[in-house]
C-alpha cells in the first residue's frame, strides 16, 4: 500500500488586482444641483452654504467608485452651519479687535499660530471621519507636535530657502498625513522617498521657466498689438520707451505666470510621489499617474472657461478635474478588500474644518 502523503497544501497566493477609481457624475446633473446650491445660498444670505456644501460633497462621493462599492459623505448641514457660525464670531472679533486696536495684532497672532497645529488636527480628523468605504469610515488621529513642524515651521523654512526646502516639507507632510490616517481599524503608511521629490522639483523649475517664457511672449505680443492698433492719443503716451515699458511689463507677468503654474505642476508630481509610497494595511498599495502638465493645462482651462462664461461652467470645471483625478489613480490590492472593520474614533472638530474651509486651505484629505 502506498504511503499516504502528509504534504500541507500550498495555499494559492494572494491575487493582486489593479482597481482603479471611477467617477460616474457628469456636468449636466451637477450643474442642477450647482444652480440651486447657488440660489438658494444667495436668497438665504449664506445660511444654505451648509446644506449646499453637504450636497455637493455627497454627490461627488455618492458618484466615486472603487470595485463596485462607492464613497460616502455623513456630515449634516446643522454640524456645518453652527461651525460656520462659530468661526465667522470668532473672525468677526478678531478682525474688530484688529482694526480698532492695532497693536493687539501681534498678540492675537502668536495664539492664532500656536493654536493652527490643533485646528489643523480637528479639521483633518472631522474631514476623515465624515468619509467613507464600504460602510467603514476613516479616521485621522494626529499630534501637535508633528502638525507643527509640518505645516509651521516647515512651510516658513521652505520659503526662506526660496524653495530648496520644499521637497522636505512635502515629505513631511505626506508622510504625516498618511501615518496618521486609518481606515477602519487599519491603517495608512507612506513613505514619500526625497529623491523622486526633488527630482520633481527641478522638472518644476524648468516647467516654470519654459511657461514665464511664453507667458512673457504672449503678453507682449498681445500688448503690442493693442498699442498699434490704438489711436494717436494712446499712442503719446507711450514714446520711444513705450516698448520697454510693455516688456517690462509683460516680463511680471510672465514671472507671476510661471510661478502660479509651477506651484500647481509641483503639487501634482507631489500628489503622485505620495500616493506610489503609501500602503494600507502594510499590503494595498496606491498607483497615482497624474500627468503634471496636463493637470496643469486642465485647471487654466477651467479657469478661462468659468471666466469667460462668467461662471456657468464652473459645474462643468469641477467635473472635469474630479474625473481626471480619479482616472489616474488606482487601488493595487494585494487580495481581497471584504477583512475591513470599522472602530470607534474621535469625530473631530466640525468648526475646525470650517475654519479651513472659509480660508481656502486645503490639506488633500
Amino acid at each position: 500500500m502506498d504511503a499516504i502523503s502528509t504534504r500541507t497544501p500550498v495555499e494559492p497566493e494572494s491575487e493582486i488586482r489593479e482597481l482603479g477609481f471611477s467617477f460616474s457624475g457628469n456636468a449636466r446633473e451637477y450643474f442642477g444641483i450647482w444652480i440651486v446650491n447657488l440660489l438658494l445660498s444667495i436668497v438665504t444670505i449664506g445660511i444654505y452654504t451648509a446644506w449646499a456644501k453637504v450636497r455637493r460633497l455627497r454627490y461627488f462621493y455618492g458618484n466615486t467608485w472603487l470595485d463596485g462599492y462607492n464613497f460616502e459623505y455623513h456630515a449634516k448641514p446643522k454640524q456645518i452651519l453652527i461651525g460656520r457660525l462659530i468661526v465667522f464670531g470668532i473672525l468677526l472679533v478678531v478682525n474688530l479687535l484688529v482694526n480698532f486696536v492695532s497693536p493687539l495684532f501681534g498678540l492675537i497672532f502668536i495664539p492664532y499660530l500656536l493654536a493652527l497645529p490643533w485646528l489643523i488636527n480637528k479639521s483633518m480628523a472631522f474631514n476623515a471621519r465624515m468619509t467613507s468605504y464600504r460602510n467603514v469610515r476613516l479616521n485621522f488621529r494626529g499630534s501637535y507636535w508633528g502638525a507643527f513642524g509640518c505645516f509651521i515651521i516647515m512651510p516658513y523654512l521652505a520659503i526662506l530657502s526660496l524653495g530648496l526646502l520644499a521637497p522636505v516639507t512635502s515629505r513631511l507632510s505626506s508622510n504625516y498625513i498618511g501615518r496618521h490616517l486609518g481606515y477602519g481599524t487599519s491603517r495608512f503608511e507612506t513613505s514619500a522617498p526625497l529623491g523622486k521629490l526633488y527630482a520633481n522639483l527641478g522638472m518644476t523649475f524648468l516647467f516654470a521657466i519654459g511657461a514665464g517664457l511664453i507667458v512673457t511672449i504672449l503678453a507682449a505680443a498681445v500688448g503690442s498689438g493693442l498699442l498699434a492698433s490704438s489711436d494717436i492719443a494712446l499712442r503719446a503716451r507711450f514714446p520711444s520707451s513705450g516698448m520697454g515699458s510693455l516688456s517690462s511689463i509683460a516680463a511680471v507677468i510672465g514671472a507671476y505666470a510661471g510661478i502660479i503654474l509651477a506651484f500647481l505642476f509641483y503639487l501634482a508630481g507631489v500628489r503622485n510621489v505620495a500616493f506610489n509610497s503609501t500602503k494600507l494595511d502594510g499590503q494595498h498599495s496606491f498607483n497615482s499617474t497624474l500627468g503634471r502638465g496636463r493637470y496643469v493645462w486642465i485647471l487654466v482651462s477651467n479657469l478661462v472657461a468659468s471666466i469667460v462664461t462668467i461662471g456657468m461652467l464652473r459645474p462643468w470645471a469641477a467635473i472635469r478635474t474630479w474625473k481626471y483625478l480619479c482616472a489616474s489613480t488606482a487601488l493595487v490590492a494585494a487580495g481581497s478588500l471584504d477583512h475591513f472593520v470599522d472602530e470607534a474614533a474621535p469625530q473631530g472638530n466640525v468648526a475646525s474644518a470650517e475654519f479651513f474651509d472659509i480660508e481656502g486651505i486645503d490639506f488633500g484629505l
